[in-house]
């Protein structure tokens, strides 16, 4: 490690190598000299303890990630500018250096680790911005030389003309996002005249929530002079529920200032709810609409993650039904079919919004219980499971009941990784219905 960390320093960029814990054992002189912290100090800290609050929160997120899940990251100056508090050396320590981090998961000693690569790019940044004041000049010049009063004229009258017979949704606005032109299809989508909301942004027809996350994008796309491209709720006068797409280019005045934007307008509900469809048949069970095996181990495993960081206690319930094949046999698939969503919504009941139940396969399913409490809790929850699975099921022409096997596996007492805990809760299950638990 000793040699790593020579070889480290000789990089002329910021090296952090963190543990499978989330704890430095790297931390190079670059990252030393900005972060006024030698590496004798930084060694088996985390990274808010080396740092303090003054982290961005999106960078603790990735390398979470790239612990647990092993994916990479890039925190890009664009949208990032500043997640780590690094300064120039030799500075007052004023203000942040401008950084981009990538965020790797490597293995080291048999274990994920994770690196973050921080580069310093103020010169980058500085460069940027002064090849967009030259193009900025450069766009106003190209505007004097070409303006011509009479051509523009009637090139509005055109654009006004085909605008308003045009098919798609056309708006345009003020920076304040004041509307100063509506086609007819735009008036039709949004359910408004133009003259309904003249001189207010179009803004206010959103909803709380969203009115303020679209007007902080608005906001952005004219102070960075950009393209507005955004997805939003959109509540329709006529009670619909829709979801738009706008998209619009800046619109300059003569001194080369954001005037306001032009753009279109779409509705994209059938995209969102195909989109939604699709996402909940990938992680749902078909028949019971409780999450499938794979999103549920998903889940099992960012708990322990979390549980881990924080010491708490989770409980995996292996639930198995009794009898099961009996009611198929004598009433056929369908009644099946039906004692199996009746449990299904019994136990999502029994439990808490927070917990997570899963049908596992067949007629077995799992439940997953943060914050399982103690042992007399667990017990509780498992006899109101097992008291309101037995209840009478009605299939229409007569009633069944059905048992169930439950097995529990605790984090950390039984295991402390997915594994380990899904083993013992299965056993625990099979052990119920012979009869030795």
């Amino acid at each position: 490690m000793k040699c790593d960390s020579l070889l480290a320093d000789c990089v002329d960029t910021g090296l952090i190598l963190l543990d499978r814990a989330g704890r430095v054992r790297v931390w190079n002189r670059w990252i030393a000299q900005r972060a006024a912290r030698p590496a004798a100090e930084a060694f088996a800290l985390t990274l808010a303890e080396a740092f303090g609050a003054h982290i961005d929160p999106r960078l603790a997120l990735v390398v979470r990630e790239a612990l647990d899940f092993g994916w990479s990251a890039r925190l890009s100056h664009a949208l990032h500018p500043m997640p780590l508090p690094l300064f120039q050396p030799g500075g007052d320590r004023s203000e942040r250096m401008l950084q981009a981090i990538d965020v790797t998961p490597v293995d080291a000693d048999g274990e994920r680790h994770c690196l973050l690569q921080v580069h310093d790019v103020t010169e980058t940044v500085r460069r940027e911005i002064l090849l967009k004041q030259q193009a900025r000049q450069l766009r106003q010049d190209l505007q004097r030389l070409s303006r011509a009063q009479a051509e523009l004229q009637r090139s509005e009258m055109r654009f006004r003309e085909l605008a308003r017979q045009a098919p798609a949704g056309l708006f345009e606005a003020d920076s304040e996002a004041r509307c100063t032109f509506l086609n007819e299809r735009c008036e039709q989508l949004v359910g408004h005249k133009l003259a309904d909301i003249v001189g207010r942004p179009w803004l206010e027809l959103l909803p709380a929530g969203e009115e303020v996350r679209v007007r902080d994008r608005w906001l952005l796309a004219v102070e960075s002079a950009t393209r507005f491209t955004e997805e939003f709720r959109y509540p329709h006068p006529d009670g619909r529920p829709l979801w738009m797409r706008a998209e619009a280019g800046p619109l300059r005045d003569e001194h080369g200032h954001i005037s306001g934007f032009i753009g279109t307008v779409q509705d994209v509900t059938e995209f969102h709810e195909r989109a939604s469809r699709n996402e909940f048949r990938a992680n749902h069970d078909s028949l019971t609409a409780l999450l499938n095996r794979d999103r549920f181990e998903r889940h099992l495993r960012a708990a322990i993650s979390g549980a881990r960081e924080v010491t708490d206690r989770l409980a995996l319930l292996f639930i198995d039904l009794d009898d099961f094949k009996q009611i198929n046999d004598t009433h056929g698939h369908q009644a099946g079919d039906t004692v199996l969503k009746v449990v299904a919504s019994r136990v999502r009941r029994v439990v808490r919004c927070e917990d997570r139940v899963a049908r596992y396969g067949g007629d077995e399913f799992a439940v997953l219980l943060v914050d399982a409490g103690d042992d007399l809790t667990l017990a509780s929850i498992v006899a109101k499971i097992a008291h309101a699975v037995a209840l009478p099921i009605n299939l229409g022409h007569c009633h069944v009941r059905v048992g169930c096997s439950i097995g529990v596996a605790v984090y950390p007492d039984d295991g402390a990784d997915p594994h380990s805990l899904l083993i013992r809760a299965d056993q625990r299950m099979y052990g119920a219905k012979r009869g030795e638990l």
